[in-house]
C-alpha cells in the first residue's frame, strides 16, 4: 500500500479532523452527475502473493518436521542444559514463519476479525459518525451550490471505480491510505489525514493513491495483504526476532561452552541462511503486489500524478523496516514512468523467479559451512552443496508451480496483438517468452545429469557422518552404487549406540570392562551419604565450564548405598552404579546409561571409587564421559556425527545416619 512515513502506531485518542488547507485544484468531476466507470484493466504479474501462500500451506507439515527434527537431536550434556535452550530458540525461529502463516490463513478465513481489529487500532470510522463531522460553514449565497465536503467526494470516487467499496477516516498521521476486507466479498479503504491533505492540495495525485488501493482490490490482494496483514507483520518483525532469539542464545552458548556447540554453529548458519530465505519469497511477492498496484493507477490516472503523490510519500519516508514491504520509492518512480516499456514488464514478471534463485543460492552458501563445520574437507562439501542444490531444481514444486502459473497467466489476462489491437490486459508476446523460458531453463538444468553426488564417506575423518550414494530423484528409493544394484532409501531410525570414548583413565581395580556379568559385592546394608564438598574438577575432554557444571550439580547431592553394592544418586542423568570390586575400605564401581531420540542416541558412562576409612571422611572419585550420535536422512543420503565430552571429579562425602 502507498504509506507517508514508517509509524504504525496508532493514537491514544481519537481527535478531530484536522483543518484543511484551501483546496487549490477543482474536485473530481464525481459530483457532477457523470455516468460510472470502472477501474482500467492493465497488464499485471502473476498472483505471486496467492502462490506464496498456496506453497507455503503445502509445505508445512515438512517445514515443522524439520524443526522439530532439530530441536529434539541436541542432547543435554551441561548441568545448565544450556545447549537445548540454544537449539530451541533456533527452532522457535524456523517455526515462526509458520504461526504467521496460519494467522494469514485465519485472517483470510475470518475478515470480519480482521476488519474490527484494524479499525480498533487505527481509530477507522465511517465518514457519518460524530467524530467526522465535517467542521460547520457558512451558508452559501442566495443562488450559490454548496460544495461537497471531501470525504462525500471520495466516496463518490469509490462508487465510480470500484462500487460497493466502502471509506473509513482516521486522524493519524503515519499512513495514507491502506485497503483491507471487511467480509469475504466486502472492502474497505482506510484513508488518513495527509491524503486528505494531498486530496486538497493535489487532487490528481490523491486519485492516483486510492487507484493504486482499488488495484489491490481488483486482485482480491486486501485478503492476504493490506492494512492488518500478518505477511507485512513478519517482514516487520523478522529481523528483531533474529537478534532475540539467535545472536542471544548463541553468544551464552559460546560464553559458557557446550560439548554440542560445533553441531549447534552448523545449525546457526543454516538459520542465520533461513533469515533471509524466508524475507526474500514474502518481499518479492509483497512487492510485485505493490508495483502491479502501481501499474494500474498509472494507468487509470496518469503516470505524471502517481509520480507526485510517491515524491510526497519519499518526502516523509523515514526509512526503517516499512521499505522492506515496499518497494523503494525511486523503484516505484522509475517503474511508474516506464511502464509500458518490456524491460518494466520483464523485471515485474521474474521478481518472484529471480527470488525463487536468489533462495537457492543462499542455501548453498549456508550448506557450505555447515558441511565444513561438521568436518567434511572443503572439496567434498562443495560438491555435497552442488548435488543437493541441483536436486532441489526439481524435488522444490516452487519452481514446477512458477512455470505453471506463467504459463496459464498470459491466457487469462491477454498477449497484446501484433496488429496493434489491444486486450484490456496485455502482456508483449517477447515479455511472455521471456518470462516462461526463465524457469523452464532452471528446470532443465535440474533435470539434466549435470551434477552427481560423489560416493564414500561425506566427512573426512570417519567421525562426522556418512552419505549413501544414490542418483536417483530423491525419496524415490535410492540410487545406483557401483555395481549397478539398486540401493534403497535408509530408514528413518535412530543411530547405533556410540563407543566410550578412547584414551580416557581408570582406575586400578574393576573398571568400565567389568560391567555386566561380575559378581555382586553386597554392602553392609544401606548407607547415605551427602557431597560436603568438590575438592577437583578437571575437564579430560570438552570445556572446563562443562566440568564446573557438572560439580554444581553434584554439591549437595544425595547418594545411597544399597544392599546389593549399588550406588545411586538424586542427580537427574547419571547412571545407578554397580559394584565391580572392594577391598578394606575401597569400593570400585561402574555404571551405563543411554537415552535414545527419534535421530539421536546419548550413552553416559560413570567410572566410581568409593573410600570409606575409619579415621576420615569418605571420599568419592568419578570419571564421567557422554557421547552422542546424531543421524539424519536427507534426500536419501544419511549422515551421522559423533560429539563426546568427559570430567574427572573427587567428592568429600558426609555419611547421614
Amino acid at each position: 500500500m502507498l504509506t507517508e512515513g514508517a509509524t504504525d502506531d496508532p493514537v491514544a485518542d481519537r481527535k478531530l479532523p484536522p483543518a484543511v488547507p484551501t483546496r487549490r485544484t477543482p474536485p473530481h468531476d464525481a459530483m457532477s452527475g457523470s455516468p460510472p466507470s470502472r477501474l482500467a484493466r492493465s497488464a499485471s504479474p502473476p498472483p505471486w502473493l496467492w502462490l506464496m501462500l498456496l506453497l507455503f500451506l503445502a509445505q508445512v507439515p515438512s517445514l515443522i518436521g524439520h524443526a522439530f527434527g532439530v530441536s529434539t537431536g541436541l542432547e543435554r550434556f551441561d548441568g545448565a542444559h544450556r545447549g537445548p535452550f540454544v537449539t530451541a530458540m533456533l527452532s522457535l525461529v524456523q517455526l515462526l514463519p509458520l504461526f504467521f502463516l496460519l494467522a494469514a490463513v485465519l485472517a483470510v478465513f475470518a475478515p470480519r476479525l480482521r476488519c474490527r481489529f484494524v479499525e480498533r487500532r487505527y481509530g477507522l470510522l465511517p465518514p457519518d459518525h460524530p467524530l467526522m463531522a465535517p467542521a460547520a460553514r457558512p451558508a452559501p449565497e442566495p443562488g450559490e451550490v454548496p460544495e461537497p465536503h471531501f470525504h462525500d467526494r471520495m466516496t463518490a470516487f469509490l462508487d465510480e471505480h470500484a462500487p460497493g467499496t466502502q471509506l473509513r477516516l482516521s486522524t493519524q498521521s503515519g499512513l495514507s491510505a491502506r485497503v483491507y476486507p471487511s467480509s469475504r466479498r466486502g472492502t474497505r479503504v482506510g484513508v488518513f489525514a495527509p491524503l486528505v491533505h494531498l486530496w486538497e492540495t493535489d487532487a490528481e495525485a490523491a486519485h492516483a493513491v486510492l487507484l493504486h488501493e482499488l488495484g489491490h482490490v481488483r486482485r482480491g490482494e486486501q485478503h492476504v495483504a493490506g492494512l492488518g496483514s500478518p505477511f507485512t507483520a513478519l517482514v516487520r518483525v523478522w529481523p528483531y526476532v533474529l537478534g532475540g532469539l539467535v545472536a542471544l542464545p548463541v553468544t551464552l552458548l559460546f560464553v559458557t561452552g557446550n560439548a554440542t556447540a560445533r553441531m549447534t554453529l552448523a545449525e546457526v548458519v543454516l538459520v542465520l541462511c533461513s533469515v533471509p530465505k524466508v524475507l526474500l519469497l514474502v518481499v518479492a511477492a509483497l512487492w510485485s503486489a505493490e508495483l502491479g498496484a502501481d501499474r494500474c493507477a498509472a494507468e487509470a490516472a496518469g503516470p505524471d500524478a502517481l509520480v507526485r503523490a510517491l515524491r510526497r510519500l519519499e518526502e516523509g519516508d523515514h526509512g526503517g523496516l516499512a521499505r522492506l514491504y515496499h518497494p523503494p520509492v525511486g523503484v516505484r518512480i522509475w517503474f511508474a514512468s516506464h511502464g509500458e516499456a518490456g524491460s518494466a514488464q520483464l523485471l515485474l514478471t521474474l521478481l518472484w523467479p529471480a527470488a525463487l534463485l536468489a533462495q537457492l543460492l543462499l542455501a548453498m552458501v549456508g550448506a557450505m559451512p555447515a558441511y565444513v563445520l561438521l568436518g567434511a574437507s572443503q572439496n567434498r562439501a562443495t560438491r555435497e552443496v552442488l548435488a543437493l542444490a541441483h536436486d532441489t531444481l526439481t524435488t522444490d514444486p516452487a519452481w514446477w508451480a512458477t512455470l505453471a502459473l506463467v504459463l496459464v497467466w498470459p491466457l487469462v489476462t491477454g498477449v497484446r496483438s501484433s496488429t496493434g489491437g489491444r486486450p484490456a490486459f496485455s502482456v508483449s508476446p517477447r515479455v511472455y517468452a521471456t518470462a516462461a523460458l526463465f524457469p523452464a531453463v532452471v528446470l532443465l538444468v535440474g533435470l539434466l545429469p549435470l551434477v552427481s553426488r560423489p560416493a564414500g564417506d561425506v566427512f573426512a575423518d570417519g567421525r562426522g557422518g556418512h552419505a549413501t550414494a544414490s542418483t536417483g530423484v530423491p525419496g524415490q528409493g535410492g540410487g545406483d552404487t557401483d555395481d549397478g544394484a539398486s540401493t534403497p532409501c535408509p530408514g528413518r531410525s535412530a543411530p547405533a549406540d556410540p563407543a566410550r570414548p578412547p584414551g580416557l583413565p581408570s582406575f586400578t581395580r574393576g573398571g568400565p570392562a567389568a560391567t555386566g556379568g561380575s559378581a555382586p559385592h553386597p554392602a553392609d546394608g544401606p548407607r547415605a551419604f551427602r557431597t560436603l564438598s568438590v575438592t577437583s574438577v578437571e575437564a579430560l575432554s570438552g570445556s572446563k565450564a562443562q566440568a564446573q557444571d557438572l560439580g554444581d550439580r553434584l554439591r549437595g547431592a544425595r547418594w545411597i548405598l544399597h544392599g546389593d553394592g549399588s550406588l545411586s544418586a538424586d542427580v537427574v542423568g547419571l547412571p545407578v552404579l554397580r559394584t565391580t570390586g572392594v577391598s578394606d575400605t575401597t569400593r570400585w564401581l561402574t555404571g551405563r546409561r543411554t537415552e535414545r531420540a527419534d535421530v539421536s542416541v546419548t550413552t553416559t558412562w560413570l567410572e566410581a571409587r568409593l573410600v570409606v576409612g575409619a579415621n576420615q571422611p569418605p571420599r568419592l572419585d568419578l570419571i564421567r564421559a557422554a557421547a552422542q550420535v546424531m543421524r539424519a536422512v536427507v534426500n536419501c543420503r544419511e549422515f551421522t556425527s559423533t560429539s563426546s565430552t568427559a570430567q574427572r571429579l573427587s567428592l568429600t562425602l558426609g555419611e547421614q545416619p
